[in-house]
């Protein structure tokens, strides 16, 4: 398989991803089991190469850190699933403690329906803007007023995954040409 087809894969899964909105998230509480299995579903598409898949002991972490918190009788919420949904992405490029910093002052300046879904609106637009040719049907909001973090740790980011997914595709190339 070439390397050209290789790379048009990976745009074109990455291309592909939409993250759930708020109001598209489980209304009921879930346990830790289908927490992993929904937050799995929803970024499968976002994961770079050697990220370890989440696991219910990170979870109990993100707890333990007041990334998240506590569920109730063993129950997680929307607000849970959404938190996960972006720490999961996010410490891919980020640590911990810049997450949980950039977390608190999203939720304090807004609310957190609205600071989700313009995570999810805005990292899905900048895929886009990196991948699309047509740039003309991008819209990327200008830095906002409070959405400044949010908006730079996207682009952060999806700039890293499309990094690390360009420079495999070239090692193959290299490697095959070698052979």
């Amino acid at each position: 398989m070439s390397t050209e087809k290789l790379t048009k894969n990976w745009e074109t899964d990455l291309l592909q991803v939409t993250l759930p909105r708020w109001d598209e998230l489980p209304d009921m509480d879930i346990y830790m089991d289908q927490l992993v299995k929904y937050v799995d579903k929803y970024t499968y598409g976002l994961q770079l190469e050697h990220t370890k898949k989440l696991t219910p002991s990170m979870i109990n972490n993100y707890v333990k850190l007041k990334l998240v918190p506590k569920p109730y009788k063993k129950k997680y919420s929307k607000n849970h699933l959404a938190r996960i949904i972006v720490i999961t992405v996010l410490k891919q490029a980020f640590e911990i403690p810049d997450i949980r910093n950039g977390i608190v002052y999203q939720i304090h300046s807004t609310d957190p329906k609205d600071a989700y879904d313009f995570f999810c609106h805005h990292l899905e637009m900048t895929i886009k803007y990196f991948i699309n040719e047509n740039k003309e049907d991008i819209n990327i909001d200008k830095i906002k007023d409070g959405y400044a973090p949010v908006q730079m740790a996207c682009t952060t980011f999806i700039a890293k995954l499309i990094t690390e997914n360009n420079l495999r595709d070239l090692v193959s190339k290299t490697t095959a040409e070698e052979k």
